[in-house]
């Protein structure tokens, strides 16, 4: 499976400037080198010394080694608790790094190359979604059981709910290298937790 070089930096919760195109074009290829799936009785906390926010309608947060800076993904949902159809995900940083965890939108360049999210529609209140660096793969948007959004993503013959992801990466002068990422979740079936490693090969 082929990650597009803009997705690879998306998949991180990094970006490189938009004015860094010269630096894009000379990005080598950058392919997953394969995907491991581990079970466990409680949700593996990363890394506890990094926030962890707290946004109504949050659906997931990613996570990254070189800053504090969260990328926070959270449902849109009308009065009447139905998931928003014009737009049921928004996507925004929280800036604890270097802005007190402000909440900061996304730039063009990062909502329609890197981070933003594209939706179709599969039902009332349930979705299709995939993040616009990283199209080989969908999550499902819709509301759980006791009412609250939740995005889900399967792997293998399970299904679960993403809570947040984490990459492990170094800071680079242009394009940070990043050795893996972890999509960490809970079981829907089971109640398990579940850790999705990513190898990068880059």
């Amino acid at each position: 499976m082929t990650l597009s070089r803009r997705g690879l930096i998306a998949a991180a919760g990094l970006l490189v400037p938009a004015s860094s195109s010269l630096a894009q074009d000379r990005l080598p290829p950058v392919s997953i080198r394969r995907s491991e799936l581990t079970v466990s009785r409680s949700l593996a906390v990363a890394r506890p010394d990094l926030p962890v926010p707290s946004d109504s309608g949050m659906l997931f947060y990613v996570q990254h080694a070189i800053n504090k800076n969260v990328l926070v993904y959270a449902a849109r949902q009308r009065p009447d608790g139905a998931l928003d159809p014009q737009a049921p995900v928004e996507v925004f940083w929280r800036r604890y790094d270097d802005d007190n965890g402000r909440r900061r939108e996304l730039s063009f360049f990062e909502r329609v190359f890197a981070f933003g999210v594209s939706a179709q529609p599969l039902a009332p209140s349930r979705y299709s979604a995939r993040i616009a660096g990283y199209r080989e793969r969908d999550a499902t948007i819709d509301l759980g059981a006791d009412g609250k959004p939740r995005a889900l993503m399967t792997s293998g013959q399970r299904t679960f709910r993403i809570v947040y992801a984490y990459a492990q990466a170094e800071d680079r002068r242009f394009i940070p290298k990043i050795h893996h990422i972890d999509i960490h979740g809970i079981d829907v079936a089971s109640g398990e937790a579940v850790r999705e490693r990513v190898r990068l090969d880059m």
